[in-house]
């Protein structure tokens, strides 16, 4: 069977999704003094220094879970833009949400490099750009598949719900609002855009096969 770069494309919207998991399951195993699964948040897995033991390990393996899913988002993204070519207005939603999605991409792998207890204010700004972003991205794809008669709703409807999720950790994070603002929303929120990336992945293997 030949692989060609938009079945690539749509084997990154599963892998990427999996190699998160697998890493930061890895970081919360070996985490000093135990990992609180809904206290602590993604970013203290990529700590360089957690509770008082330097764990550089940390921050280089979320560093590389999270630079390896923004550049599986980055193919997967071009890859999905090609479902939306006609009308030409399905053409300019794709292309705007490709672009706002690659862009969010890159502050994913920016959040994990700066790592959150040494450059604080950097992650901080990386991580809410990331939810802002990613949520818009979101929101023009299951536009697109509404507006696409050849595409299940029920693809757009996923990708509204997990959009919304995302923003809404993204206002709690914005305007420091507890239980919004909080570890537990954040797995919601993350766990949601793997879903929705596997998700529309296992579709585009079914269009592209």
């Amino acid at each position: 069977m030949e692989l060609t770069w938009k079945k690539l494309g749509a084997y990154c919207g599963i892998l990427g999704g999996i190699v998160f998991i697998i890493t930061t399951a890895i970081i919360m195993v070996i985490y000093p003094g135990g990992y609180n699964f809904f206290l602590n948040t993604f970013s203290s897995t990529g700590y360089a220094v957690t509770n008082g033991v330097p764990t550089p390990h940390h921050w280089f393996l979320f560093a590389f879970a999270c630079t390896f899913v923004a550049v599986c988002s980055i193919i997967f993204f071009l890859a999905m833009r090609t479902l939306f070519t006609e009308p030409k207005y399905l053409f300019y939603i794709g292309w705007v949400g490709t672009i706002i999605g690659e862009l969010a991409a890159i502050f994913l792998s920016a959040l994990a490099i700066f790592a959150a207890d040494v450059f604080p204010t950097e992650h901080g700004i990386t991580t809410i750009s990331f939810f802002l972003l990613i949520s818009i991205a979101i929101i023009m794809f299951s536009i697109a598949i509404f507006l696409n008669k050849d595409y299940e709703n029920l693809y757009g409807l996923i990708g509204i719900i997990i959009a919304i999720l995302s923003f809404t950790y993204f206002a709690g994070i914005l305007g420091s609002i507890p239980l919004i603002n909080s570890a537990a929303m954040q797995k919601v929120a993350v766990y949601g855009l793997i879903l929705w990336s596997v998700f529309q992945g296992y579709k585009l293997l079914k269009i592209y096969k």
